[in-house]
């Protein structure tokens, strides 16, 4: 299993795509229900607030972008142990992932800052500049997560700097010395959104590992779905030990019930296209919402109004992401692979680990 690509990773990572728009739909006509509902105490709500938390817990778009920061960091950290170089093949990494996530984030946000001008809001090219450096969100709020993507690099760099030196325990060492630096007041400011996800990405690069390995093969095979519930229920930061303990399950396919289907055909296109879906939700969340806002009764009723508009927000996505995809996120990709010199891993279904 040591080169192929895990197709199972990739079908994650598109519904959890998907876990974010209802998340952000629900709670976008009704901005209030984040502290009110989601935070608020169980014994203080009726019966309709306390399905709209039991929803908002199963389809928890945080609980989401964390999963997507643990699959960035085992895939990463892979990528490092598989090349196994030094400062050249570091900057070939990291010319690989500006590739992979720079043209489609801009032309995102042209898109929106064309359409929410157009709505009526005031967007500037100071906003725009900001947004596409990572500093600030005005433009589109969801790529704050993108801020942590792209420090992750350096970050898991530094890691695999440890671990080549002591392996698992060099690993931990490094990543949790930086989590102190990261504490650090003098690092407030673009860092700050890493310092809330550092671990997400820690985590994820220790899987590919031998620890990995070891702990998804004395685990039973059917400990993805209490792994999966626990992540659901709890905070952090054992939220994030088990969702390692998930991602873990899937990347040495001993999940069973769940290999199928994210290696399914549906499940890859959505994987596909999960990252320019991630982005471009905003875009139509916010159109649709703006206008739905104005009505009372999908105030009052945000969770069948919300499920609704994640319905909508869905269909329209779809062609959008793909075509972002197809034309934009893929000619890129591989323009970063050209100038690095590097092939593209084949996607190979192999046996599961025993």
């Amino acid at each position: 299993m040591a080169d192929e690509r895990k197709i199972e990773l990739d079908g994650l990572r598109g519904y959890a795509a998907i876990v974010v728009v209802i998340y952000h739909s629900i709670l976008g006509l009704d901005g209030t229900q984040l502290d009110r509902i989601l935070r608020g105490a169980w014994s203080d709500f009726g019966p309709y607030e306390v399905a709209t938390k039991i929803f908002l817990k199963v389809f928890d778009g945080e609980l989401a972008v964390t999963l997507f920061f643990v699959l960035s960091g085992t895939v990463l950290f892979k990528s490092l142990m598989r090349e196994d170089g030094g400062l050249g093949s570091a900057g070939r990494f990291y010319v690989r992932r500006f590739f992979r996530i720079y043209p489609a984030l801009l032309v995102c946000l042209v898109v929106c800052g064309l359409a929410f001008a157009a709505g009526g809001r005031a967007v500037t090219m100071q906003d725009f500049i900001a947004n596409a450096l990572l500093y600030d969100f005005k433009i589109n709020g969801a790529t704050w997560t993108i801020n942590a993507e792209m420090i992750a690099p350096v970050f898991l760099l530094l890691c695999y700097a440890g671990y080549k030196a002591g392996r698992e325990w060099g690993l931990a060492l490094v990543a949790f010395g930086l989590m102190y630096l990261l504490a650090l007041p003098q690092f407030d400011g673009y860092l700050v959104l890493f310092n809330i996800s550092w671990i997400g990405f820690a985590l994820g690069a220790l899987i590919p590992t031998r620890i990995g390995q070891i702990a998804a093969s004395i685990l039973p095979r059917w400990s993805w779905v209490a792994a999966l519930i626990a992540a659901i229920i709890l905070r952090w930061p054992l939220r994030e030990i088990f969702i390692a303990l998930f991602v873990a399950a899937i990347y040495y396919r001993r999940a069973d019930g769940i290999d199928a289907f994210l290696s399914s055909r549906i499940s890859q296109f959505l994987g596909k296209i999960s990252y320019s879906f991630y982005l471009f939700n905003v875009l139509f969340l916010e159109l649709i919402c703006d206008r739905l806002r104005q009505y009372p009764w999908a105030v009052a009723h945000p969770l069948e109004a919300g499920i609704c508009v994640a319905a909508v927000v869905t269909a329209c996505i779809i062609p959008v992401a793909y075509l972002s995809w197809a034309y934009i996120e893929m000619p890129f990709n591989r323009l970063g692979h050209r100038l690095t010199g590097r092939p593209r891993i084949t996607p190979v279904v192999q046996p599961a680990v025993q």
